[in-house]
């Protein structure tokens, strides 16, 4: 089913340019930004650049000997009413430290970065693992700064940790288990077998975000031959559970990868990675997303 959008915003940033192996100009492309917004409607949009293409049939092509991401930082100002303005919004390249060792790593730089609060954020950093395998860490952000890099428990590979409640995540579905941030404490929750069979195969994709007075809101997504998505209501204190149809964002897309998810007001925004090589916000109301919620029942 096609979930339907009250607006997409595309987010394009200044291009990154090399000489890649091929001895051929060519430039990074955006995927995978990374949305934070606060109570006051101040936004903050980090895009992912990377030196890479994916397509349809699963088949990659990489310009580098060396997968390279790079990220955007925008800010911006929410206007009641009003679209989102990010022609406007300031944008600097955004710069990490990591006070900590670095290892070999086919993989250069941060990925995929899921926002705690305006200030604190987790990341994959394959450089900072030992092995050199994609793991999770948390930083702090400043200006355009990530930087203080602490790893998270437990440093294996890992990938879409789904954050709520700023020290929770959502570690997994199926089985269904919460973890804290840092540490490596966690509880698996119980399940009837409808959700189970309904949460089979589904990743984490975004963090979560107040809905009502009993749940939180999350995006999780199934890899088939197409990404597909379901919006998931998660009670933290009873762990209740509802979700929705399976859905898609756009018809002709083969991936569709969701990063965050933000509440401003009775607005909601859903940053966007389209087949790895554009990148989107998206704006939605409740009323839509309890409509999707309700054709599950």
């Amino acid at each position: 089913m096609l979930f339907p959008k009250k607006q997409v915003y595309p987010l394009i940033t200044p291009q990154i340019c090399f000489n890649d192996k091929y001895n051929n100009t060519n430039s990074f492309v955006e995927m995978n930004p990374s949305l934070h917004v606060s109570e006051t409607g101040e936004i903050i949009i980090l895009v992912r650049c990377v030196n890479y293409r994916k397509f349809f049939d699963k088949q990659f092509t990489m310009y580098e000997h060396h997968s390279y991401s790079h990220y955007y930082i925008l800010r911006g100002q929410i206007q009641d009413g009003e679209q989102l303005d990010i022609e406007n919004y300031s944008i600097n390249r955004l710069c990490h430290e990591y006070f900590r060792p670095t290892y070999p790593s086919y993989w250069k730089g941060v990925e995929d970065v899921r926002f705690l609060n305006e200030k604190q954020i987790i990341a994959i950093v394959p450089e900072c693992n030992p092995g050199g395998n994609p793991s999770l860490f948390y930083a702090t952000l400043e200006g355009s700064l990530l930087h203080s890099f602490i790893e998270c428990k437990p440093s294996i590979v890992e990938k879409n940790w789904m954050p709520f409640d700023t020290n929770k995540v959502i570690y997994s579905l199926d089985p269904f288990i919460v973890k804290d941030v840092l540490e490596d404490k966690k509880t698996e929750i119980r399940v009837s077998d409808e959700t189970k069979l309904q949460l089979k195969g589904f990743h984490g994709s975004t963090n979560g975000v107040k809905y009502d007075d009993n749940y939180m809101l999350f995006l999780i997504h199934v890899n088939r031959d197409k990404v597909y998505h379901k919006w998931l209501l998660f009670n933290p204190n009873t762990h209740e559970m509802k979700m929705s149809c399976e859905f898609v964002f756009f018809t002709h897309t083969y991936i569709e990868f969701t990063c965050s998810l933000c509440r401003y007001e009775n607005r909601f925004f859903t940053s966007i990675g389209v087949n790895d090589d554009k990148a989107y916000i998206i704006e939605t109301d409740m009323t839509t997303i309890d409509t999707f919620v309700n054709l599950s029942r």
